[in-house]
């Protein structure tokens, strides 16, 4: 063969074996093999998606104010506010962002002021004709135990949001927890220490199944009895 031929086959092989080789690797581009494919998958698999995760942010849930139970409202995290405009029947109270004066049910607590002097007038008359320096007396002594009891036990309050007339005042009871689990009813603790009498606005039910508004006036006649007995409050010689 002629150097010149040899040249010229030796060119066009070397341009048949570089289209080739550029063909094979477009054809292995689209034409993968299994093993390739699979691995390919179990990459995709491996690769964990974008999952949004939970950040604690530290917020506090706070408890509710009040809920319904039968004709009450209760107001379960109750706290005494410090007002002049207290008595030991007539409370400030903060329940949740919110306060409201309540004024118990069934009970008259003796006065602490003198901005009612035909009420004190009628209280010391009741409590035997004693002077009615020590109504105030007694009403300022009341309030002072009411303020330190309130403050340092855990109370409830259970209302109907019924309104004293013509006040911004609801009726409510009281009822305060002097052991784990017990509770009494305020409104009859001022009475058994002779702090108040049986007379305040009664009631037209009471919170507690089973009992009725004359059971209440009963219970506050026996711990005005027992007051009456020992002396207490306003009922001392």
């Amino acid at each position: 063969m002629a150097p010149r031929a040899a040249i010229s086959n030796f060119v066009i092989t070397g341009v048949i074996l570089f289209f080739m080789f550029i063909i094979g690797l477009l054809l292995k581009g689209r034409m993968r093999l299994p093993s390739e494919l699979k691995a390919d998958e179990t990459a995709k698999v491996a690769v964990p998606a974008s999952v949004p995760r939970a950040i604690p942010v530290g917020q506090k849930i706070a408890e509710p104010r009040a809920y319904k139970t039968g004709e009450f409202w209760v107001l379960p995290h109750a706290q005494i506010v410090v007002s002049r405009s207290n008595d030991a029947d007539t409370l400030r109270i903060r329940s949740g962002p919110k306060e409201d004066v309540f004024v118990l049910y069934g009970v008259d607590a003796s006065q602490a002021l003198w901005t009612h002097p035909l009420r004190i007038a009628a209280q010391a008359n009741y409590f035997g004709g004693v002077a009615q320096t020590r109504v105030l007396d007694t009403g300022g002594q009341a309030l002072a135990w009411i303020t330190e009891l309130l403050s340092k036990q855990p109370f409830i309050v259970y209302t109907k949001y019924a309104r004293v007339p013509q006040t911004e005042r609801y009726y409510a009871f009281v009822r305060v927890e002097l052991e784990p689990g017990k509770q009494k009813d305020l409104g009859e603790l001022l009475v058994r220490k002779g702090f108040a009498s049986p007379n305040g606005p009664a009631p037209d039910s009471v919170p507690e199944a089973g009992r009725t508004p004359a059971d209440y006036h009963h219970q506050l006649q026996k711990a005005l009895s027992q007051a009456k007995a020992e002396q207490l409050g306003a009922w001392a010689p």
